[in-house]
C-alpha cells in the first residue's frame, strides 16, 4: 500500500511537470517571461520518469502547482481571460492548509481546464502550437 501511495505522488509530480512545459510554451509563444520561462524553455524541460520522481512528496506537488498558477495569472491577463477565482484564491491561501490532499486534485483540474482555454485562445489568434502540446494528460 505504502508503495501504492508513493508511486501515486510519482505519477502527481510528473504530471505538474507536463503542465509546466505547457506553460513555459505558451510563455514563449507569447514573449512573457515568468518564472518558469526564465529558468528554461518548453524543449529543454525533461520529465523523468515516475521511478526517478520516487521521493516527491504531496507538499512538492503543491509547491509546484503553485508556482504554475503564479504563471498562468499573467498569461490570462494578457489575452483577457478571465483569472480562475478557485487557483487565484489558492495561490494566496496559507500554504500550511491541512486540506491539500483534498484540494490537490480538484486545482489540478481547474489548471488543466485554464490552460486548454489559453491553448484555444492561441489557436484562434492563429499563433501555432506545436503538434502534441495541445494534447492534455487527464487523470
Amino acid at each position: 500500500m505504502a508503495n501504492n501511495n508513493l508511486e501515486t505522488l510519482a505519477q502527481l509530480y510528473r504530471l505538474f511537470l507536463y503542465k509546466k512545459k505547457d506553460i513555459i510554451a505558451i510563455q514563449e509563444k507569447l514573449g512573457i517571461g515568468g518564472v518558469l520561462a526564465e529558468l528554461t524553455n518548453a524543449n529543454e524541460l525533461v520529465v523523468p520518469p515516475d521511478s526517478e520522481l520516487m521521493g516527491k512528496t504531496l507538499a512538492d506537488s503543491y509547491e509546484l502547482l503553485l508556482e504554475l498558477v503564479g504563471d498562468l495569472i499573467p498569461i490570462q491577463e494578457k489575452l483577457g481571460i478571465d483569472v480562475n477565482p478557485v487557483l487565484e484564491v489558492e495561490l494566496r491561501r496559507d500554504k500550511a492548509s491541512s486540506d491539500k490532499p483534498i484540494r490537490l486534485f480538484d486545482l489540478l483540474s481547474s489548471l488543466e481546464d485554464d490552460i486548454v482555454v489559453i491553448q484555444d485562445k492561441l489557436v484562434l489568434l492563429a499563433i501555432p502550437i506545436k503538434q502534441g502540446q495541445k494534447k492534455s494528460m487527464r487523470m
